[in-house]
């Protein structure tokens, strides 16, 4: 695994059509889905993901505005650190969702979202 390469995992309730979008234009991209193979299973904690994203290196994409940015407080508050979450912003298309992850894989590095809810499309 190579850390200094950005890493998705998408939240359980994120559509495919995301990953699928990223994954036409971008094969060579990892981008996993939470209750695949390896992954945190459907219906894990906000905690629990965190703790994943923290051990695995992963940004994670999510549309659960209300609980993960509070849990994400808390986990920060013990010592731990994560490679970033991305929060959805609503009324966005999934093109430009993809076109702004997109933009993340090829104009960032991991360090850029280091411990940080970040909402897209900017």
């Amino acid at each position: 695994m190579n850390r200094n390469q950005i890493r998705f995992l998408l939240d359980e309730d994120t559509s495919h059509a995301i990953r699928n979008g990223l994954r036409h234009r971008h094969p060579e991209v990892e981008i996993r889905v939470i209750g695949g193979d390896g992954v945190p299973p459907i219906g894990t904690k906000d905690e629990d993901i965190l703790e994943f994203l923290e051990r695995e290196a992963y940004i994670l994409v999510s549309s659960n505005r209300s609980t993960m940015p509070m849990h994400l407080e808390g986990h920060l508050q013990k010592g731990g650190h994560i490679s970033g979450v991305l929060l959805l912003r609503p009324g966005f298309s999934y093109r430009e969702i993809i076109d702004t992850l997109e933009l993340i894989l090829f104009a960032s590095v991991p360090e850029d979202f280091r411990d940080q809810v970040v909402y897209i499309p900017f």
